[in-house]
């Protein structure tokens, strides 16, 4: 009987030792350069885009929120006679007038901040059965119109 005796010392690894990272290096190679291009050639580059396009100044940032634009919206209604009632609503501002002779216009400047919305025309037509025929523009773009006829005809003009 051939035994071996058992043998003491250290037992072999159970996994592989950890390898030295090399993605450090790896980036370190790719970046430095790309620094040292930049700085070499940067106003080649600066001067090259200033002969192609123009001066170029530097911009600079306000901490002023902007001014928003306010909104003009127009109200107009033709037609032959008179109009029972006109009402129109521009945001939070509403206009009705009665007995009204045709042609009508109404311009109304929403405030700055204010919603426009909702734009509502309502017209009525007259007794006598007339044709009206209303729009609204919003900064001069004409957005809705339509037209109504026979006594106390009624027009709706909306946003939506």
């Amino acid at each position: 009987m051939d035994k071996k005796p058992i043998e003491f010392g250290i037992a072999p690894p159970l996994h592989e030792p950890p390898k030295s990272s090399r993605w450090p290096w790896v980036v370190a190679l790719v970046a430095v350069p790309l620094v040292l291009g930049a700085l070499a050639f940067g106003n080649h580059v600066q001067n090259l885009l200033e002969r192609t396009y123009g001066p170029i100044e530097p911009q600079v940032m306000s901490s002023e929120p902007p001014v928003p634009s306010t909104p003009v919206v127009v109200f107009e209604v033709t037609g032959t006679g008179k109009a029972f009632s006109v009402t129109a609503t521009a945001g939070t501002s509403v206009h009705t007038e009665q007995d009204v002779t045709l042609p009508w216009t109404r311009t109304v400047e929403v405030p700055a901040g204010a919603p426009a919305k909702p734009v509502v025309l309502v017209v009525v037509a007259g007794p006598d059965g007339a044709e009206v025929h209303g729009k609204y523009t919003i900064d001069g773009t004409t957005v809705r119109e339509g037209k109504a006829s026979g006594p106390y005809g009624v027009l709706t003009i909306t946003d939506s």
